[in-house]
């Protein structure tokens, strides 16, 4: 079967980081951390654990920056030397269970919720934050027992039954799951989003901003204006189409970082002091703020465009030294939150206990309070995976924003063991939310990826696709597309992928 690994060897991240400045078929070369192969199956390592045949599965910012090796060691040391399988944004189907599995059954639908923990190792007694039930939180970096084979990226994987969340059945369809595939895909990005807005929930009135128009910020531009629709709801956005879909979820303006600090002001009613030497800053500005592109510049704007007392929750997750000036946290009592990827929440707020980030989510798009699939553009087959990841790197030019992989477009002649066992439910496109029109500032955001064509390099399983191996599910052309053409394209540079993405 075709799995994907990434092989995080210093000497291939390094070689890898500079070749890649100049050469972007360097991440897909023979010596990059990616690895897609067709090997062996391999038998369940353990009776709790399960295999699972995917069916879809989504390219995250985080794996694009590993892809790219584009990672500080010295913040990320745990991930020196180690192997790991791209691909936890993941929905498909349980077709073989060990001897004490109690949780699932042949022919559930499951998404990947958690990476191993405490629970999954079978370590006693668990970690502080695994007996809380923070499972995302596991104070253990290494594991003992058996480790997981196989992620998203790959047609098969091997995971203990507590790292898979089962879906619902629908109360309408017996025997269906509650959410269709495209949603399903999109359950974990979706999670990330409502964990972190509900680390500080915006109250009616309050002013928000997301900085980032990335899968993640638009997720959380849903969320926001689901569980506060009275709320004032800003997004600082990059391209034209980004602030064309920001406009249709509803936000109510767009600010863009050309003279960002006097927009600010002028939006939020704020008094801008900045002096002949120092960064300048506003007296005043917005009550809450979620950074979902999580670079130094970002959070250092969004400290001080947050009134006092106000609250700034970083999202985006850069694995780079960051040099933050942290002032306003002490001189104006900002409250600086993190958030990370999804857990236990207090939902709803009247009722006692705690339940899962995924369960809530779920629940929020069947109700149709959210509507993930939305953000779903283009569409590969995993053999295709080197046109899948380029489209993803080079988003100013393909108008990507959410990329994933669509096993039911594997080529039945190169892989025939994993067309799917039963035909998956194709949900009808959803219809566009109308949501009311924002007002936009002028400007553009500070450069954040280079786009330039990816070489392939060396034999690939590509080869021997048909040609329609890949979907595109963008929009038809429109006055935003004309502005994006228009737009600077940036000089040859590092592979600077961040959190705009999501949250990394």
């Amino acid at each position: 079967m075709w799995m994907s690994t990434l092989d995080l060897d210093p000497k291939r991240a390094i070689v890898t980081s500079l070749l890649g400045r100049f050469w972007r078929g360097a991440y897909f070369s023979s010596f990059a951390p990616l690895q897609v192969r067709n090997l062996p199956r391999r038998p369940l390592p353990a009776p709790n654990w399960v295999r699972v045949r995917n069916r879809l599965a989504g390219i995250c910012g985080s794996d694009l920056a590993l892809i790219a090796a584009d990672v500080d060691p010295r913040v990320a040391a745990a991930l020196a030397g180690q192997q790991l399988y791209p691909g936890h944004e993941v929905v498909g189907e349980v077709i073989e269970v060990g001897d004490a599995v109690q949780t699932l059954q042949v022919g559930d639908t499951v998404v990947l919720q958690y990476a191993p923990h405490c629970l999954t190792s079978g370590a006693q007694p668990p970690c502080r934050a695994c007996a809380a039930g923070d499972y995302n939180l596991c104070e253990r970096a290494y594991q003992p027992g058996p480790a997981q084979i196989g992620s998203g990226w790959s047609e098969e994987m091997l995971v203990h039954e507590r790292q898979l969340f089962p879906l619902p059945e629908s109360p309408e369809k017996p025997g269906e799951p509650w959410l269709s595939d495209e949603q399903a895909v999109m359950l974990e990005p979706t999670a990330v989003a409502l964990h972190a807005v509900l680390r500080c929930p915006p109250q009616p009135e309050e002013r928000v901003l997301i900085i980032g128009a990335g899968t993640i910020g638009l997720l959380t531009l849903q969320v926001v204006r689901a569980l506060a629709p009275q709320a004032v709801v800003g997004v600082m956005a990059r391209h034209a189409f980004q602030v064309e879909r920001a406009t249709r979820l509803g936000a109510s303006h767009i600010l863009y970082p050309q003279d960002r600090y006097r927009e600010v002001a002028r939006i939020t009613g704020a008094e801008l002091v900045s002096g002949p030497l120092g960064q300048p800053i506003l007296l005043g500005g917005y009550d809450v703020i979620y950074d979902t592109v999580g670079r130094s510049e970002t959070i250092q704007d969004a400290l001080r465009w947050t009134r006092a007392g106000g609250t700034v929750v970083l999202v985006g997750r850069s694995l780079h030294r960051l040099h933050l000036d942290l002032t306003p946290v002490w001189s104006r009592e900002v409250n600086l939150l993190g958030s990370l990827t999804h857990g236990q929440e207090y939902w709803p707020p009247e009722q006692p206990g705690r339940r899962s980030t995924f369960a809530v989510a779920c629940e929020f798009i069947a109700q149709g309070l959210l509507a993930p699939e939305q953000l779903i553009t283009h569409r590969f087959a995993l053999t295709d995976y080197r046109h899948a990841l380029s489209t993803a790197m080079r988003r100013s030019q393909t108008r990507a924003i959410k990329v994933i992989f669509d096993y039911a477009l594997q080529p039945a002649l190169v892989v025939p063991n994993v067309r799917a066992s039963r035909m998956r439910r194709r949900q009808a496109a959803p219809a566009p939310l109308h949501l009311p029109r924002a007002t936009a500032t002028t400007g553009s955001l500070p450069q954040q990826e280079s786009d330039h064509e990816t070489e392939a390099f060396g034999p690939s399983p590509a080869s021997h696709r048909p040609p329609s191996s890949s979907h595109d599910v963008t929009n038809s052309p429109s006055r935003a597309l004309e502005l994006e053409r228009e737009e600077q394209e940036p000089a040859p540079g590092p592979f600077s992928e961040r959190a705009d993405d999501a949250r990394f």
